[in-house]
């Protein structure tokens, strides 16, 4: 059976510090605790979006290390589809994490085997990413390998997701090709040229993008949920009120949520609904891949918070 959500992305070792607070530069300071969990923002999705029932495909590249085996070990325990991700002679990509007291966290990733992604790795899965559903794709990778997979898909009609992320300046021309683009708002910053410091200026950073020719965006707010725009159109998916532990694939399991709805023809409404609980869900536990929520998990807590979203 051919797997109707297709990522392309990062897949990262994650090293994971602990802290009361952020270092400032040039300072050194003692973490509580220090752990490791499989991550990458490709990889995360693509099994945030397995959990919560998706059919779901990687295509990634990892080292011939420990981290590597670990890794794609990982994606197939999470019912992933790793027969495209390739091993290759260079270090499996890592990420190199420190979480807060507060949940807040501040990351360098190191790329490794990631950056071996090339356009002709595209063109030779351009039958793979033809036959799927929705296409999902994030900045881990190098932005030409992300451009060429878009140009693919949408040639051939197909769903495309961006997540902005790293934030990196994209072509305009790109951006129109897009079907879903998911910045957070510093994302959204960088791609408007627009500085952000409050909701009406994200609505001025949205309106530009869209004027420029971008269609439908969904605006990631953290605690104060999540936005989708589309023309005059606007859905608010409210946020949910969680404990925070670590904050670190709250977008990650955002994207699963809604990709994996949307996969299901899920009412616009309820697929942010459910990925704006599937993020909720996420900075509850610590780590990347461990603190994705399972679509068990998901519904529970749906039905107990009974939240629903609103158009404004």
């Amino acid at each position: 059976m051919n797997k109707n959500i297709l990522v392309i992305g990062s897949i990262n070792y994650d090293l994971v510090v602990y802290t009361q607070r952020h270092p400032i530069p040039g300072e050194t300071i003692l973490g509580d605790r220090f752990q490791t969990f499989p991550g990458g923002k490709g990889a995360n999705q693509a099994i945030a979006a397995a959990r919560l029932g998706g059919h779901v495909q990687m295509v990634g590249k990892i080292g011939f290390d420990s981290f590597g085996k670990e890794l794609s070990d990982n994606l197939n325990k999470n019912q992933v589809d790793i027969s495209n991700v390739r091993k290759v002679k260079a270090p499996t990509g890592t990420a190199h994490i420190t979480v807060d007291a507060n949940g807040q966290n501040s990351i360098i990733v190191v790329p490794g085997a990631n950056v071996t992604l090339t356009r002709q790795d595209m063109d030779a899965l351009k039958e793979t990413i033809q036959r799927t559903k929705l296409l999902v794709l994030q900045l881990e990778i190098p932005l030409e390998v992300v451009v060429h997979a878009i140009d693919i898909a949408y040639a051939s009609g197909i769903t495309i997701l961006l997540n902005p992320a790293p934030a990196t300046p994209i072509p305009i021309e790109t951006l129109r090709k897009v079907t879903f683009l998911i910045p957070n708002e510093s994302e959204l910053a960088l791609l408007s040229g627009i500085e952000i410091n409050n909701f009406s200026d994200c609505r001025k950073a949205i309106s530009h993008l869209q004027s420029l020719g971008c269609n439908q965006i969904i605006l990631t707010r953290g605690e104060h949920g999540a936005y989708y725009f589309y023309q005059d159109n606007q859905i608010f998916a409210p946020p949910f009120d969680v404990p925070v532990v670590d904050t670190t694939a709250a977008g990650d399991a955002f994207i699963g949520g809604f990709v994996a709805a949307m996969a299901e023809d899920m009412d616009l409404h309820v697929a942010l609904l459910r990925a704006s609980a599937a993020g909720a869900l996420a900075v509850t536990k610590a780590g990347a891949q461990t603190s994705l929520p399972t679509i068990t998990e998901l519904n529970d807590f749906l039905t107990k918070h009974k939240q629903e979203a609103k158009k404004n």
